[in-house]
């Protein structure tokens, strides 16, 4: 199935705007000799309250990248995780592991923000400021020779990672020691996944591809909440409702990967070269081969 033809139905998917809902997520990456690629490769499995849904939508600002990216349509109706026509990506996760109370509520959708503007991760890193005004959050960006990760805590100390060569990740509380302080509510399975995802990684001794990250979202191997897949059981309060993977090579377009898994709905999985000029021109026409 070809990705317009999803964005065009999932983006009326009907909103169950204020039930209450918890997040959770599960975020890697690899460059350099870790991946096959001349590049980089990254992935994010998006967890929350079972009811939820997710889309992924085009975005043509009037000023600034355009964009594909996968929204949270109840929460917030911001991006959870993207990439533009520079081919700069950029995923988020939410920080369950500082008290509610300490959580400020986001005032601008940074992740939008940065995918607007950026066209590179060094060029994202020169303006810092923009995170230390963020809310509590972790971000992964990355390009086709770089991958960071960026912690914000509550006070707006950030604490950044980055390689050209290796592999990074993150689920839903602080890795860095200098923001050790702020993880005060660190959940069982926040450590449980994050220990799985590295596990993952570094039993792994070839090369990641592509598909090697595809079969890693899979995962359901783990106990139901301890897994990188999350299925619902009558003990989960949440479980994955997504997945977003992306190949970033130095020559060449990236290739995308999604997984819509939305309630009452058969899972949705797209897998396309990621060309904006193609997309745009095509985005409103109705040839049979765009339903295919």
């Amino acid at each position: 199935m070809k990705i317009i033809f999803l964005i065009l139905f999932l983006s009326v998917s009907c909103l169950l705007i204020g039930l209450p809902y918890v997040s959770a997520c599960t975020v890697w990456g690899a460059a350099g000799e870790k991946v096959k690629i001349k590049g980089t490769v990254i992935a994010k499995n998006r967890d929350n309250a079972p009811h939820l849904f997710s889309s992924p939508r085009l975005s043509f600002p009037v000023n600034g990248y355009k964009f594909f990216g996968l929204y949270d349509i109840e929460a917030d109706g911001f991006v959870i995780a993207g990439i533009n026509e520079k081919h700069l990506a950029v995923f988020n996760a939410s920080v369950t592991s500082v008290p509610k109370a300490k959580r400020e509520v986001a005032k601008e959708d940074t992740t939008e923000r940065l995918l607007m503007t950026f066209d590179s991760v060094d060029a994202v890193l020169l303006r810092k400021d923009i995170f230390e005004e963020s809310h509590p959050a972790i971000y992964l960006i990355a390009d086709a020779r770089k991958i960071s990760v960026i912690e914000v805590a509550p006070d707006g100390k950030i604490s950044i990672k980055q390689t050209n060569n290796g592999a990074l990740s993150f689920t839903n509380h602080y890795n860095s020691p200098e923001l050790a302080y702020a993880n005060e509510n660190t959940s069982p399975n926040s450590i449980a996944r994050f220990k799985r995802i590295n596990y993952f990684i570094e039993s792994t001794k070839q090369p990641f591809e592509i598909d090697d990250f595809i079969s890693i979202s899979e995962d359901k191997a783990g106990r139901s909440n301890n897994s990188i897949w999350i299925t619902k059981d009558t003990s989960s309060k949440v479980r994955t409702l997504a997945s977003l993977i992306i190949s970033i090579p130095e020559a060449g377009l990236p290739e995308v990967y999604v997984k819509i898994a939305n309630p009452g709905e058969k899972e949705m999985i797209i897998r396309e070269k990621l060309d904006f000029s193609i997309w745009s021109k095509k985005l409103f026409e109705k040839d049979s081969d765009m339903l295919d």
